[in-house]
């Protein structure tokens, strides 16, 4: 009677010491999934707020350009000497930054209307399988996103024949986002590049040029060296 009821006790036991160590393998395996997936959801979120990110810039700066029917002559000036060759090209700030005031601001109008994007991650790209059928279950997750937009102008110069340069007016957009995901905040920085205008200029146009205050003799000397004018 002592013997079954022994026997009983240590099956019982056992049985207790088997789910005792499934929810430790089960807990053990729950940490390691969150750690894994911390990082690889992370991943997941920043690449899904670059694209949308982008893709709304990109459908903001065209609906802006549509609306300001943006040309060269807008933007620059070309002088000219008596042969109708060109001289110098000047830009003209105010309106360059009237146009970039106005893309901005449709920039940040359709932004604002993606403070949160939705994506999903497989279960399994926790563990590093990326590229296998194993895309399953996904993982459905949303990231708070606030962006600040800036953007600046830049000239592109570059030979388009004999005598003859191409020159572009592009403007640079870099896009600060904070991202809030799994309880945590990240930030990422993302850049584009789109062209306002362009024209193809017949003559010499400077290859550099440059603004330099309370220059020395041997700056000025440096300067003159690379080839450049100042003003």
């Amino acid at each position: 009677m002592i013997h079954k009821k022994s026997n009983k006790r240590l099956r019982i036991n056992r049985t207790i010491a088997f789910f005792l160590a499934i929810c430790v393998t089960l807990s053990a395996f729950t940490v390691v999934l969150d750690l894994r997936l911390k990082t690889v959801v992370l991943n997941f979120a920043k690449s899904a707020v670059k694209t949308v990110v982008i893709n709304c810039t990109n459908k903001a700066s065209l609906k802006a350009l549509e609306n300001l029917d943006t040309d060269y002559s807008m933007l620059a000036k070309i002088s000219r000497n008596q042969e109708g060759l060109a001289t110098s090209v000047e830009i003209d700030t105010a309106t360059a930054n009237k146009i970039k005031s106005y893309i901005t601001n449709e920039i940040s109008a359709v932004l604002s209307e993606h403070e949160q994007v939705k994506f999903s991650v497989p279960l399994f790209a926790a563990f590093g399988l990326y590229y296998t059928s194993l895309n399953w279950p996904k993982l459905h997750y949303t990231t708070g996103v606030t962006t600040t937009v800036l953007s600046n102008f830049k000239s592109n110069f570059q030979g388009a024949g004999i005598n003859q340069v191409l020159h572009q007016i592009i403007m640079t957009v870099t896009l600060e986002c904070d991202l809030a995901v799994l309880e945590g905040k990240t930030e990422q920085t993302t850049e584009t590049e789109f062209l306002i205008a362009q024209t193809v200029i017949v003559g010499a146009v400077p290859e550099a040029f440059t603004s330099v205050g309370h220059a020395t003799d041997e700056v000025m000397e440096d300067i003159f060296d690379f080839g450049a004018t100042t003003e």
